[in-house]
């Protein structure tokens, strides 16, 4: 009798114990933290973009970011600031296993070298160290435009060129030859940061109103590929997110 009464209690805490435990609730994300998604497909770069009320002419465009974390594998992406959707363009490279940076720009054949890109010295660069990307309108006539691109403290990269016209738009673009968010560095964002537009006339044009090129989205973290931190045209911020 014994025997049996203590089976009998035995087993009335053994299936207690099995109801309180699958009466636990699983542990749920934070709302603050986006659930990760499987899909690592990327479905191309993207860029912002913001012109200039009419007849104000660009003296200086200029901003920082820093060079990420190295990529897991090899691919070849780039960052930079520019003017006219990238005819003058100081850049930020990824590519063959190293960091490198150079200026880029677009030439409408007046140095005889035809219309097409060219650019300055490809400087080694590591990851961390901090960059200001410069364009600067150096001179001009009413047919002719001579600007300086720059990276600060990296005068071995400067190019001077001329141009036919004058440029009047502004960009932020990550550039990324990829179709997986695989190749990217492992952080969560680059932070284009400092984002300077001083006018011929040495002021600032008002908050500059970015726009998004080759469509919006978010990644696979459910973040927004391209998020305007701040439009101000003095100390603005556009930050790319990368997972």
């Amino acid at each position: 009798m014994k025997n049996n009464v203590f089976l009998a209690a035995l087993m009335l805490s053994v299936a207690f114990l099995s109801c309180k435990k699958q009466s636990t609730p699983e542990p749920q994300a934070s709302p603050t933290i986006p659930a990760v998604k499987h899909n690592q497909t990327y479905p191309g770069g993207g860029y912002a973009s913001a012109n200039l009320p009419a007849g104000d002419t660009i003296k200086s465009f200029s901003t920082t970011w820093t060079v990420p974390v190295t990529p897991p594998r090899d691919s070849t992406i780039f960052w930079w600031n520019g003017l006219d959707g990238g005819a003058c363009q100081p850049v930020l490279q990824w590519e063959n296993g190293s960091w490198t940076i150079a200026n880029w720009y677009f030439n409408d054949n007046n140095d005889g070298q035809g219309a097409t890109y060219h650019h300055g010295t490809f400087v080694p660069v590591t990851s961390g160290t901090s960059l200001t990307g410069v364009i600067t309108l150096v001179s001009y006539t009413a047919t002719s435009f001579t600007y300086k691109e720059s990276f600060t403290g990296y005068p071995a990269a400067d190019v001077t060129f001329t141009r036919t016209t004058l440029a009047t738009s502004l960009v932020e673009d990550q550039e990324a030859y990829t179709n997986t968010y695989l190749v990217f560095p492992n952080q969560t964002k680059l932070q284009m940061t400092g984002i300077d537009c001083v006018l011929t006339n040495g002021t600032h044009p008002p908050n500059l109103n970015w726009t998004f090129g080759e469509g919006t989205y978010t990644t696979p973290n459910g973040y927004p590929q391209i998020l305007v931190v701040s439009p101000s045209s003095s100390n603005g911020e556009i930050d790319f997110y990368l997972h």
